[in-house]
This record gives C-alpha cells, structure tokens and sequence, in this order.
C-alpha cells in the first residue's frame, strides 16, 4: 500500500511542480520534450512512459501539417500549444461549413470522459447570411447566436457584431461542441436556407480574413488531473 500512495504522491507532487515551471518544459527522464517548435510538456508525452495515461498521449508528431495532435474520443485535434501553469491546451478547432459546396462538414467534437473541458475563454461564432446558430448538449440548445444578412457590410470592417458574423462566449463547463445551423428570414425580407455559412469555437473571435482558404482556427481546451485518474492510480 506505501507503494501505491507514494505513486500517488509523485504524481501531484510532479504535477504542481511542473506548473510553478514557467521558464522551461517540464519532462520526464528520457522523453522528448518537444515536436517541432510544440513544447510538449508532463503530464503529455508522446510515448509510453512519457504520458500520464492514454488520454495526455500527444500523436503524429511527423505529420504533414507541421503540428502534433491530440485525439479525443475518435476526434484529431492539432496541438499549437500546451501550457501546465495555466492548465491549458491550444488546438486547431475545426470549422462546421453548410452549404459550402465541397467543404461541408458537420463536426462534433465531444469531450465527455476526457480531462478536457471547452473553456469559457473562446468564442461562439456564426458566419453567413441570416444564419440561426445553436448550440446543443444532450438534445437541448445552451446558447447561440443570429448573423444577419447584410451584403454591403464587409463582416472584417464591421466587426462581428451581428451583420453577417455573431459571436457569444460559450457557457462554463461545456463538454461537447455540436451546432444546427438553419436560415432565417432576414431584415431585407431574403431568406438563408441555401446560403454558405458557418459555426466554430474560436479563442480570438471575429471572422477570419481568410475564412474561404482555412477549415479551422484557434480554440482553446481547459485541462486538469480529474478524480478519476487519481482512484484508478490507488486501485
């Protein structure tokens, strides 16, 4: 039993350590500290022995996309930086597109059973024209928001406040991302239901200047070292 406490014990102890560490990447003996220009910081890691368990395993750090990725329940998030002192983790968040032609992509990215949780940190945002954006967790809408048709009004000049680009901070705590996307009747009375638009978790907000070119941007991932990780050490 003193051998599973202390097991315990090295783990909080390495774990509060690390995140008082804020000059230089914290590893352990014989992992590699980094992919490329990611610092890859304990409790992730990148090989067995590196990690804490599976679920802080950090992959494909040779892949073509220059970034490593972190795979939650089937999803393939790629990693642009980690951070312990803050308990944080940055990802390339994947942009929903509806009628968009060849991009369009519906994704859920479902955190439940992970250490991560979206933190309340990022953006909600809706692009297009008239766009009605939600929300949804367990078959309920928690939030959203409306972008409204306007095609004399440049969204990166007017900002993201409404005219064909919304944005709203997402709830605390929210563990799943899944967005429904239908077109509303807007104010110059042109509906949207075949209009290209968007949805995405973004850290800066706004729309992106390079919206047609990219099929992600910048989110972040709140992390901690749950109960459960703890118990499962003791037993």
């Amino acid at each position: 039993m003193a051998a599973v406490e202390l097991t315990v014990f090295h783990v909080i102890l390495l774990f509060w350590s690390f995140r008082t560490a804020e000059s230089r990447v914290m590893t352990l003996s014989g992992c590699e500290s980094n992919c490329g220009r990611v610092e890859i910081p304990y409790p992730f890691g990148m090989k067995e022995g590196c990690f804490l368990d599976e679920r802080f395993k950090i992959q494909h750090c040779n892949s073509s996309s220059g970034y490593p990725t972190l795979t939650v329940n089937g999803t393939d998030l790629a990693v642009i930086y980690i951070s312990v002192s803050y308990s944080m983790i940055y990802v390339k968040f994947p942009i929903v597109f509806e009628n968009c032609g060849v991009k369009d992509r519906n994704t859920v990215v479902d955190l439940e059973g992970s250490p991560f949780v979206f933190s309340s940190e990022n953006y909600f945002v809706a692009t297009g024209c008239n766009n009605l954006a939600l929300m949804n967790q367990h078959n309920s809408a928690i939030g959203g928001c409306v972008s409204i048709c306007d095609e004399n009004n440049d969204p990166l000049i007017a900002g993201c406040s409404g005219i064909n680009c919304c944005q709203t901070r997402i709830p605390s705590n929210l563990k799943v991302f899944n967005v429904t996307m239908t077109g509303v009747d807007g104010r110059n009375g042109r509906g949207g239901e075949k209009n290209c638009r968007h949805a995405y978790l973004s850290y800066y907000g706004g729309y992106p200047s390079d919206m047609k070119e990219v099929d992600s941007v910048e989110a972040v991932l709140d992390w901690g070292i749950d109960r459960w990780l703890l118990e499962s050490l003791v037993n």
